[in-house]
């Protein structure tokens, strides 16, 4: 195993809460309520139903891993050289995800805050943080996580508390108005962003556990409760800026945060949105890297994965500047081709490793 750090029950909480909010806080309830309208609240609940699901099955196919890494794991199941065809699709995706995650990030930030940086700036100062807790190892990205989540919460409970004032219960009804359909297609985004990505903890769970049995429930409530927040910030888009208004804007989530007002003294604190953002994209683009560089590192069965932090690094850069040639585009990407596509690489080839490696251990049993 080339990554030699262990993590505990609690970290691996920390981090599946963070990754799990990820880029869904700020986008996901505007592709809600686009589909859902005001019933994009029950549509996020049943986003949150699935999320927790599929954790349990990642648990599943956690315990069938044993102490492998998920590439060591297709290889064992389907041989060496298809085992490695596909650890090169998730090294693929792995670095697809974390390039248009600094994309995201950059084009938030230039939007809203920065008008006149240039994106490349910002897109090498995230990267460079990223490189660097990734070099240091996956300890350092926990120990990190689980040093920065109380803040995170503390914000976002703060948040919650001083919106409460600007809530206006009539904004989410009529009730039950959303098709089946619609529910259907919109969790399926939800789950796009916040479930199926979390195949890329098989790359350390549970290989990197300190304590590989005690840590099945703590991978389904992190992962939960991160769905939750973002369930939570979809209910208060609705109930203070009304669907109509969520669902035109881009980042409707820090919108919200502009419409805070307590007592005429504390108001506009979008910057605690902002910030709670850049945390969570951090960890995200972090495990998103990280998997990414130690498939790659395990393909190529090399000793030490830290080499190709810095080369994968660059390379994850340059990309990020023209993965999506516009926004629009971004929107456009992520409707048509990113649900199926996380779904193969989530959901599909986890559930068909996992038939073939039952069948296989039937058959060798019965020999």
């Amino acid at each position: 195993m080339l990554e030699k750090g262990r993590i505990s029950p609690l970290e691996l909480s920390v981090l599946a809460i963070l990754y799990t909010i990820g880029t869904t806080i700020l986008a996901i309830p505007s592709v809600l309520t686009a589909k859902a309208g005001q019933d994009a609240w029950l549509t996020a609940l049943i986003g949150v139903i699935f999320s927790g699901l599929l954790a349990c099955f990642y648990v599943i196919c956690a315990k069938a891993m044993k102490r492998e890494t998920y590439i060591n794991y297709l290889e064992r199941v389907y041989g060496k050289i298809i085992g490695k065809i596909i650890g090169v699709l998730y090294v693929y995706f792995a670095f697809v995800g974390a390039a248009t995650l600094l994309f995201q990030f950059s084009d938030f930030v230039t939007t809203h805050m920065l008008i006149n940086t240039p994106a490349e700036v910002l897109n090498i100062m995230l990267a460079i943080l990223v490189i660097l807790v990734v070099r240091a190892g996956l300890e350092v990205l926990a120990r990190t996580g689980e040093l920065l989540f109380p803040w995170f919460m503390f914000l976002f409970i703060a948040l919650v508390i001083f919106l409460i004032p600007q809530i206006e219960p009539d904004r989410i009804s009529p009730l039950y108005e959303a098709s089946v359909r619609a529910h259907l297609s919109a969790s399926l985004d939800f789950v796009s962003f916040a479930g199926f990505p979390l195949v890329m903890f098989l790359m350390f769970y549970p290989g990197n556990m300190n304590r590989p049995d005690k840590t099945k429930w703590n991978f389904i409530t992190g992962t939960t409760l991160g769905a939750a927040v973002v369930g939570v910030l979809v209910l208060l888009c609705i109930l203070v800026l009304g669907a109509p208004a969520t669902a035109r804007q881009v980042f409707p989530s820090y919108v919200l945060a502009k419409t805070v007002s307590l007592f005429d003294i504390i108001q506009r604190i979008e910057a605690v949105m902002a910030g709670m953002w850049v945390l969570s994209i951090f960890f995200k683009t972090s495990v998103y890297f990280y998997g990414c560089v130690i498939g790659l590192a395990e393909i190529l069965a090399v000793k030490n994965y830290r080499f190709l932090v810095i080369p994968i690094g660059l390379l994850t850069i340059v990309f990020s500047t023209f993965v999506y040639p516009n926004v629009s585009y971004m929107a456009y990407w992520d409707d048509k081709y990113w649900v199926p596509y996380s779904m193969i690489m989530g959901f599909f080839i986890p559930l068909l490793t996992l038939i073939v490696d039952k069948i296989k251990s039937r058959l060798s049993n019965q020999i």
